[in-house]
């Protein structure tokens, strides 16, 4: 018969205690924290964008400075007489230096985008859908009212509008911001055009562009902080 070999009044211990006894307790502990696998992944790394151009935040500004792009280098052309297309082309030069700076090159932290809402693939089809009716049917109605020189604020308005639905469904304020603002600008572009014509139109278009740029560098900026 086996009898314990344990001194009387010795501590007894469990296991896990004889297992590890002589290891020193911080770094036990952190032997078992580097084991814990059920801590969330650090997103604090910080990598151009450049690095990974899928990347929703990189993605979502490329396309947007595109569309800014096309706003302002058709538009600017309009803002005659004087060197305002000038100008136009130099602003436009200096937010894309930024925005390329801020969104492609500077390391910035590109965390882990929260999921989309269940329908947010829907949402975006619907509001791409919806912005490419609006300016058919705008164009239909400024044909009707022989003001087709406004067409240009009416693109705008459409593609503020389509913006907004995005913020809910993509968990980004950024395009609740950005909607506002440039749905703001169509509107008044089509009160000061409706007066000064197409000259007020396109610079109104000029405008969105520019603002665009500047949302989206100024976006990338504070992820950089």
């Amino acid at each position: 018969m086996m009898t314990s070999t344990i001194p009387p009044g010795a501590p007894r211990h469990r296991p896990l205690d004889v297992i590890t006894a002589g290891v020193a307790g911080p770094a036990r502990h952190e032997e078992v924290a580097e084991l814990d696998t059920t801590a969330p992944p650090t997103t604090t790394r910080r990598r151009a964008g450049l690095a990974d151009p899928m990347h929703p935040s990189v993605l979502g500004s490329i396309i947007g400075g595109a569309g800014a792009t096309v706003f302002v280098l058709v538009n600017r052309s309009s803002l005659l007489p004087g060197a305002w297309p000038a100008v136009a082309l130099l602003l436009w030069i200096v937010l894309v230096a930024a925005a390329v700076w801020t969104v492609l090159l500077r390391p910035r932290v590109l965390a882990d985008p929260e999921p989309p809402s269940r329908f947010a693939g829907l949402v975006y089809l619907a509001c791409v859908g919806g912005m490419l009716v609006g300016t058919v049917v705008g164009h239909a109605l400024l044909a009707a009212l022989d003001r087709t020189e406004l067409m240009p604020a009416v693109v705008v308005l459409a593609v503020g509008l389509h913006f907004l639905p995005f913020a809910a469904a993509f968990h980004a304020p950024v395009f609740r911001w950005l909607g506002c603002g440039v749905a703001t600008l169509g509107v008044l572009g089509l009160l000061w055009g409706w007066a000064g014509g197409a000259v007020a139109a396109a610079a109104v278009a000029v405008a969105a562009g520019l603002l665009m740029l500047a949302v989206i560098t100024d976006a990338a900026w504070a992820d950089g902080r």
